[in-house]
């Protein structure tokens, strides 16, 4: 039993980390998600998008170079709201942030 809760735990880069809350942005999930995935993809290597077996979240990470992260886009109130959340890695960077949070402007 330990073992099985221990493996769910694991998140997109093999290690765990509780999500913590960074924002919560007007707009839809999705819609966030997709714009900050083109703006990032852009700029940065190693840049995935992954939608996971839960439903309404979605995760964009960077694995290249030594500075790997994660950021969940969480659906909030019906679609209306997203709550940006770091799940794992490094504390994304600034430019990172201010990128996802242009999106919702």
């Amino acid at each position: 039993m330990v073992l099985i809760s221990a493996c769910a735990g694991f998140g997109f880069f093999g290690f765990y980390h509780d999500a913590i809350k960074l924002d919560e942005l007007d707009g839809n999930y999705r819609t966030l998600a997709a714009c900050a995935y083109a703006r990032l993809s852009r700029q940065l290597t190693g840049l995935s998008r992954t939608e996971g077996p839960e439903q309404g979240v979605i995760r964009i990470g960077q694995t290249a170079g030594g500075d790997a992260w994660e950021l969940a886009f969480v659906n909030a109130e019906s679609g209306q709201q997203t709550l940006l959340e770091w799940t794992g890695g490094a504390y994304p960077s600034e430019h990172v942030l201010s990128t996802v949070r242009a999106c919702a402007a």
